[in-house]
């Protein structure tokens, strides 16, 4: 289950704009994997088993928003943790847990529009 809190466009062209949310996976819960696009996405664990999720993103030297399995790289976080996904990559988060949701807090960082 997603939601989202924010959605701010960019005040002027040295603004980037942003969107903010939360992202709740229930255990065994999967978000399939997405590409990021032209934009950067930061995301905070609010809560989770210890080392349960599971950050997979894609391999920079790969084509632009590419997951292959075989090149990804791969993360166990915990709660407290943080991580990027750059621009132009794609990811997928996996709760491991077979008891507890992970709960996340995100921020997608839209590109800055030049006019």
């Amino acid at each position: 289950m997603a939601a989202q809190s924010f959605n701010i466009t960019g005040e002027d062209d040295t603004t980037p704009g942003y969107i903010m949310g939360n992202l709740c996976l229930p255990p065994k819960g999967i978000k399939d994997p997405e590409s990021t696009g032209p934009c950067s996405q930061v995301f905070t664990i609010c809560s989770c088993q210890p080392k349960s999720l599971e950050v997979i993103f894609g391999d920079p030297h790969e084509d632009e928003g590419t997951l292959n399995p075989d090149t990804a790289q791969r993360f166990l976080l915990s709660t407290g943790d943080q991580f990027r996904i750059p621009p132009a990559n794609a990811y997928k988060l996996v709760n491991h847990s077979t008891s507890t949701d992970t709960l996340l807090a995100w921020t997608i960082i839209r590109p800055r529009v030049d006019v």
